[in-house]
């Protein structure tokens, strides 16, 4: 596995990605996806393209800001396969939402994404995720690999993944 990949994508989606949710910058965040975007799964089940899926997130980031709530996400890995122009990431994420009063939730859930590098900049074409056997989740997010431990994936065997 070439690292440099692995950061180049850390550096293009994941970095930014994190910095959108916490700044409730739909913009941002939106610009980290693929025109094409198949977004599938989430707690409704469903599947929409990046129109809806833009709709959809700048409600919620919306709705976020003007309750004075906060949100941050964290990810881990559990595989990171990465070409030239095409890779798919699977791993746990963790959301930790925060009300203006101080009260506080954390989420887990699983995800697979599919992004293409386009233009010399990763984009993300397909996201999935789902909170399916959710009694293990905050266990496998501890487990993960971390998203700036690149060199873990190094010696990967993806003919095995």
């Amino acid at each position: 596995m070439d690292t440099d990949l692995l950061r180049q994508l850390n550096n293009d989606i994941w970095h930014p990605f994190r910095l959108a949710y916490a700044k409730l910058d739909a913009p941002a965040f939106l610009g980290l996806h693929a025109p094409e975007l198949i977004r599938a799964g989430g707690p409704a089940k469903q599947v929409f393209g990046f129109a809806d899926y833009a709709d959809q997130i700048g409600k919620w980031f919306a709705e976020l800001a003007d309750r004075g709530s906060s949100v941050t996400i964290s990810f881990r890995f559990v595989e990171r396969i990465a070409s030239k122009d095409l890779a798919s990431e699977r791993g746990i994420f963790q959301i930790v939402s925060t009300r203006a009063d101080g009260d506080g939730r954390t989420f887990y859930g699983r995800f697979h994404t599919y992004a293409r590098r386009t233009d010399g900049r990763w984009r993300i074409c397909v996201d999935y995720d789902t909170d399916e056997r959710s009694a293990t989740l905050k266990e496998e997010f501890l487990a993960g690999i971390d998203i700036d431990d690149v060199e873990a994936f190094r010696a990967q065997d993806v003919t095995s993944a």
